[in-house]
């Protein structure tokens, strides 16, 4: 029972981490936002967020090859794609800094 509870709450919150950069993604594409690399951390944020939250949900409907065998190693695979796209984003944007410094 405690396991089910554990899931449920955990689903909500995943759920709420989802509608943030969802919202975000969708309001800077109508606003033509120029940084186009935020737009796909949100993106690649999401998407972890929504395989978390459907991973909760497999394990409250105690669906064991589901959530541990396909959705876990998945949200894994993931996070590891935004934070590896996150450090070469932050390479190149301290890049650009410093050419600009070097150039004036």
């Amino acid at each position: 029972m405690i396991q089910i509870q554990y899931h449920f709450i955990d689903a909500i919150f995943y759920f709420a981490g989802f509608v943030v950069p969802t919202y975000f993604i969708l309001k800077s594409r109508n606003q033509k936002i120029g940084s186009d690399l935020l737009v796909k951390l949100m993106i690649l944020l999401a998407s972890f967020m929504l395989i978390q939250f459907t991973y909760h949900v497999a394990g409250m409907l105690d669906l064991k090859i589901l959530s541990k065998g396909i959705l876990e190693p998945l949200s894994a695979v993931a996070m590891t794609i935004f934070a590896i796209y996150y450090f070469f984003s932050i390479r190149k944007i301290s890049r650009g800094e410093k050419e600009e410094k070097a150039s004036k």
